[in-house]
């Protein structure tokens, strides 16, 4: 049953204090409380401290040991407290509530606190065993870095993005009739740079290679193996790839520059790559045009799509999904 005062007094975002819960009661109610709680901790150990917040009753008290071992809860209002369905609101009630507590207290409460405090040391020996073993790999890891120029390991050098404010410049001048061949030629020169770096780089990757993003060689080592459709970590995604150049990176950590800095690719990879394609194939400013305006029309198809995930363009052009998604859907409807 809701209890609308408790909860308006004590809405969600203000959880009140245990004297805010005594003051609530009426003088009998809250007698017959303090006598409950103190039951409660005397015959089973068992603590109000776990509270928490139920749409229909309102903030409830956890009895119990853990938020992982409660024995019961109670909920609140002014002419009683309600324990395992009994509205307590004399003494007599009081004493079924404890009955009833205690019936699920023997019930196995006991071997069921001791099955958590198992579960509990068996999950610490697991985070204890996992970070021995982080803790040795980074170890390991500084051990084989070490004669490294730090100048020179794990700095990526990705294509750049194409700016807004260009691409803006670009619309509007083609707009007025007035295109600009030199800013076009570098926006277009841009999305295929970038795009064919990306493929270059994600197929590599997924054959367990990378390509120094300096010199453009191919290095070999770091690699993932592959169960079914997922690539599993393995040592080798920490040892150092050194290329002749003189730069080094380590497999786990390009990958994931990779993905941080939106290098095109995933559902997205067919729209790269049919511009990467068609790309030198286009000797005019109009056909170069066309087909900058062709990629642009598709990454407003995938903002507009309503699929999970970043619309394309968040690939290509400079800013924060929401700087770019406006930019798109404007030279999209202008």
């Amino acid at each position: 049953m809701e209890n609308t005062e408790w909860k308006e007094k004590y809405p969600k975002k203000i959880k009140p204090a245990y004297a805010e819960l005594l003051d609530f009661f009426q003088p009998r109610i809250r007698a017959l409380f303090i006598q409950f709680d103190r039951e409660m901790n005397e015959r089973f150990n068992a603590r109000n401290k776990y509270h928490r917040y139920l749409p229909a009753q309102g903030w409830v008290y956890g009895y119990g040991r853990s938020y992982g071992c409660e024995l019961l809860s109670v909920s609140v209002n002014k002419n009683c407290f309600n324990v395992l369905n009994i509205a307590v609101n004399n003494e007599d009630a009081l004493n079924n509530a404890l009955s009833a507590a205690q019936k699920l207290y023997d019930g196995g409460f006991e071997e069921h606190y001791a099955a958590v405090c198992e579960q509990k040391r068996g999950d610490q020996k697991e985070r204890s065993k996992r970070r021995m073993a982080r803790e040795k790999t980074e170890t390991e890891q500084m051990a084989l870095t070490e004669p490294i120029n730090p100048d020179k390991f794990n700095k990526f050098a990705w294509c750049k993005k194409v700016s807004r404010n260009d691409l803006n410049r670009l619309y509007q001048g083609e707009a007025a009739g007035m295109i600009d061949e030199a800013l076009l030629d570098d926006i277009g020169l841009t999305f295929y740079t970038r795009c064919k770096q990306a493929k270059d780089v994600r197929g590599c990757m997924e054959k367990g290679q990378i390509i120094c993003l300096h010199c453009g060689a191919v290095l070999t080592g770091g690699r993932v193996s592959r169960t079914g459709s997922v690539l599993t970590k393995s040592a080798d995604n920490y040892t150092p790839l050194n290329c002749a150049c003189g730069y080094s990176y380590t497999y786990r950590e390009y990958r994931r520059s990779c993905n941080a800095v939106n290098m095109p690719g995933g559902r997205a990879a067919p729209i790269f790559d049919r511009f990467i394609q068609k790309w030198p194939l286009c000797y005019d400013a109009a056909s170069k045009m066309l087909l900058i305006d062709r990629l642009i029309h598709e990454c407003h198809t995938t903002l507009m799509s309503g699929a999970k995930g970043r619309s394309a363009g968040v690939n290509l052009i400079e800013g924060t999904l929401k700087q770019v998604s406006e930019l798109i859907i404007k030279l999209a409807y202008e």
